[in-house]
């Protein structure tokens, strides 16, 4: 697995960059994504990891696929990741790789939780499904907490806190499907007007 130096400097960039072509500020930005205007600050600026909710938060508001918000377009009709080329992104919740490609309709993503850290809480219009490739985690869902193992699924309504917890010894991996990113809010932000 590859990872990719600078990667907090370059989403950071990306950040500013598609804040800058819809011409809005933080303040707009916060009071669309629920997020602080300094964290957000402090993500463009590449000072923090950004965690996965964020990004798919974020991304819902300027109506673009988590792949499309932190990787570069390609040109294909088609979306491969080679096993050997998978970058894993340090962020808040361990190390995470977006596997589903530009436009896609539903974000897929593999996250590797360390052992006793848990994913920050998370709360995002659409549906998520999980399944835990190894290791065990715990997941919370406002008062329930459920056990799961190398093997199980789960799939809910992301509308509600969630956040996964690694209580083993041994790294956690788990696979995650979200349409969160791509779910329009009844106002997103427009994207930028071409200039001719």
């Amino acid at each position: 697995m590859a990872h990719e130096n600078g990667i907090d400097a370059w989403v950071g960039h990306r950040l500013k960059d598609l804040r800058s072509e819809r011409g809005i500020t933080l303040v707009a930005l916060s009071e669309q994504t629920g997020i602080s205007v300094t964290h957000l600050s402090r993500l463009e600026k590449g000072h923090r990891q950004p965690s996965i909710g964020s990004l798919l938060q974020i991304a819902r508001v300027y109506g673009i696929s988590l792949s499309e918000l932190i990787q570069e377009q390609e040109p294909e009709d088609y979306h491969l990741v080679r096993a050997d080329d998978v970058v894993e992104h340090p962020g808040q919740d361990g190390y995470y790789s977006v596997l589903s490609g530009p436009g896609s309709t539903i974000a897929a993503i593999r996250v590797v939780v360390e052992p006793g850290k848990s994913t920050k809480d998370a709360k995002h219009v659409g549906e998520e499904w999980l399944h835990i490739l190894s290791g065990e985690v715990i997941f919370r869902m406002a008062d329930r907490e459920i056990s799961l193992n190398s093997g199980d699924s789960l799939h809910f309504d992301s509308s509600k806190i969630h956040r996964l917890t690694n209580t083993s010894r041994a790294p956690a991996i788990v696979l995650i499907a979200s349409t969160a990113a791509t779910m329009p809010m009844h106002h997103p932000v427009p994207p930028a007007k071409r200039q001719r």
